[in-house]
């Protein structure tokens, strides 16, 4: 009887797994058609508040996104990535957002020395509304657009540099 329960206890704990990682892949695919082009978007920029827009994004530019959290370890040690490459990656626009508060936000902001990196703008995510129409799963969540503003590679943590240059060309 005890191997009963057992078998029947592991059974449903599978089940229950398999219909959740269905929902997932299926919540993924949508999220991922809902972003095949850059979404317009807005976010409180570091360090001085003010509103950032997707309209302020240069055209033609290739565009990455990255959802980061301050106090991630990941997202920190792809931050020093990208100021270590901050002459190749001078012809692409770097949109780094947070859904942390705007204080911790600014402090990462001051600590790396963002503003070092013109093409790096930095900002909490306003209400979520960025985080639901990109619905990262790790962080940093780095989503890459060509020139044309059109998905090209999503990456779910730490990623080199090197091979983000690659999904451009």
């Amino acid at each position: 009887m005890q191997h009963l329960k057992k078998l029947l206890f592991l059974s449903a704990t599978m089940v229950f797994f398999l219909a959740a990682k269905a929902q997932q892949a299926d919540a993924t695919g949508v999220t991922l058609q809902n972003i095949q082009s850059l979404p317009a978007f807005e976010m409180m920029a570091a360090p001085d508040s003010t509103i950032y827009s997707s309209e302020q994004l240069k055209k033609n530019k290739p565009v990455i996104m990255m959802f980061f959290n301050p106090d991630c370890d990941h997202c920190q040690r792809e931050t020093k990535e990208l100021l270590a490459y901050k002459e190749e990656l001078k012809d692409i626009q770097i949109v780094m957002v947070s859904s942390l508060s705007f204080t911790s936000i600014k402090d990462f902001y001051k600590e790396y020395n963002i503003a070092s990196m013109p093409g790096v703008s930095m900002g909490q995510d306003i209400n979520y509304a960025l985080r639901l129409k990109f619905r990262p799963t790790n962080f940093p969540g780095i989503y890459v657009y060509d020139a044309n503003r059109k998905l090209v590679k999503v990456y779910a943590g730490n990623v080199a540099v090197p091979t983000i240059l690659d999904a451009l060309k």
